[in-house]
């Protein structure tokens, strides 16, 4: 019975050490697994954040890009703005002096007159402030229309026909006529070729 004892114990602890060496296997295998798993996942997870902050910085020049030009517009209207500003002051200015204003008046009275053509004028409408100057300019081109005075003319003349038509002749109405032609001009003087 010793002997029989001694085979059973000899085989459960053979069997025991078969059944621990493959559960070490296993145990082995599946960390092995569960360790190749996890540096996967670690990968995939450095690749998508690595992806998101690419996207989140080409997102952030774009942005900012954008911006510049943005501010680079502002800046370049806002110049083109001033300089408009400041031809409209130097035309206020120079209607305030006869001597030299009373060659461009006489210029804008030709103008208007060719505008008007052959139709007879009612009236020669200018601002109170040019009453000699169209006094003047009205004598030197023959014309023997009513000169009437208004406010609202300024840095020129403004012809009524007898039939009612108006033609208006300023610096101003011609400084805004030409400005969205002007402005590109402007610009490019400013900013250089980029600007426009």
């Amino acid at each position: 019975m010793a002997d029989l004892s001694a085979l059973l114990d000899k085989e459960a602890s053979a069997e025991i050490e078969t059944v621990l060496s493959e559960a070490q296997a296993r145990a082995s295998e599946i960390v092995a697994e569960a360790t190749s798993e996890a540096e996967a996942l670690l990968a995939s997870r450095r690749r998508a954040a690595e992806a998101q902050r690419d996207a989140a910085l080409v997102r952030a020049r774009s942005a900012a890009q954008l911006e510049a030009a943005s501010l680079r517009l502002k800046a370049q209207h806002a110049g083109v703005e001033n300089v408009f500003t400041a031809a409209r002051q130097k035309i206020a200015d120079l209607a305030k002096n006869p001597a030299e204003y009373a060659p461009l008046f006489a210029n804008l009275l030709k103008f208007a007159l060719e505008g008007a053509g052959n139709q007879p004028l009612e009236a020669v409408v200018v601002n109170p402030a040019d009453r000699e100057v169209a006094d003047a300019a009205l004598k030197a081109a023959g014309v023997t229309a009513k000169v009437e005075t208004s406010d609202d003319v300024v840095g020129g003349v403004r012809l009524r026909t007898g039939n009612r038509s108006v033609i208006e002749s300023t610096l101003f109405g011609r400084l805004e006529a030409l400005q969205g032609e002007l402005a590109s001009e402007v610009s490019t003087a400013l900013f250089g070729a980029k600007a426009s």
